[in-house]
């Protein structure tokens, strides 16, 4: 059963239930994918589309969510997909995804299609980057070991690792369609910067959002050594390895 055939049969499932579900469907005209590797800033994303609840309906509910729907191997994804859409009963539906989603989970070797055909389904794209590799690798580590503030240096390569070649796959895939890019270190870490950021986010999903002003908000940026203990031990290992170049970038943030 080739992906070709899997893609053909999801098309017509979903172009069969098309009609069953178009009084819904005109209900739910705001849909879209988070698209990105955890700790990129989705939940603030999140959090902004929440704040700035289209004046036309009204503040989101309490229950509205946005989850990752594709963690787990499905055989027909797409259809899950739908039926969650159709389940929701709020004019905003959104859901989170992966390239490893798709890559990983759902061994799929053309994953740009299945994302193209989202968009062909009315989903808009929004792109979740992180420029900084290095804060990137060390957040995914903590989340793992909350309390822990040493890193063990073999680890964090390899987080890194798998962190650059999700990016490479993510540029791939969203590169065959409009979508739209939100970049956490300067959109999303500041909070001076929100309204801006979910004034951009509005017009991409078309959405009408309430006035809201973000009062200035001082920032206190977080050192690496904050961050690690052993730093001088991730250092030196980092500098005998093929990312030794985010010492650079994570250097021109360090306040010693």
């Amino acid at each position: 059963y080739s992906y070709s055939s899997w893609l053909a049969h999801q098309r017509r499932a979903s172009s069969n239930r098309g009609k069953q579900g178009l009084s819904i469907s005109s209900q739910l005209s705001h849909r879209f994918v988070l698209f990105g590797t955890d700790f990129s800033g989705g939940r603030m994303v999140i959090d902004l589309l929440r704040r700035v609840a289209d004046a036309r309906y009204g503040s989101l509910p309490p229950t509205w969510a946005v989850e990752p729907l594709l963690k787990h191997r499905l055989f027909f994804p797409l259809r899950h997909i739908q039926r969650q859409r159709l389940a929701c009963s709020d004019y905003l539906f959104g859901f989170k995804l992966s390239a490893s989603d798709l890559m990983a989970t759902h061994c799929m070797s053309q994953p740009d299609r299945f994302v193209t055909l989202l968009y062909e389904r009315g989903y808009k794209i929004i792109h979740l980057q992180r420029c900084d590799l290095m804060r990137h690798a060390i957040a995914m580590l903590k989340a793992r070991q909350p309390q822990r503030r040493h890193v063990d240096p073999q680890a964090l390569i390899a987080v890194l690792k798998q962190l650059d070649e999700q990016r490479i796959a993510e540029a791939a895939i969203v590169a065959q369609v409009p979508h739209l890019t939100i970049t956490y270190e300067s959109e999303l870490v500041d909070p001076n910067v929100h309204d801006v950021t979910a004034q951009r986010l509005c017009r991409f999903l078309a959405l009408q959002p309430q006035q809201s002003v973000q009062p200035p908000i001082k920032l206190v940026h977080q050192k690496i050594t904050d961050l690690i203990a052993n730093y001088d031990e991730v250092q030196a290992t980092l500098e005998r390895s093929d990312y030794a170049y985010v010492l650079t970038e994570a250097s021109a943030k360090l306040v010693r």
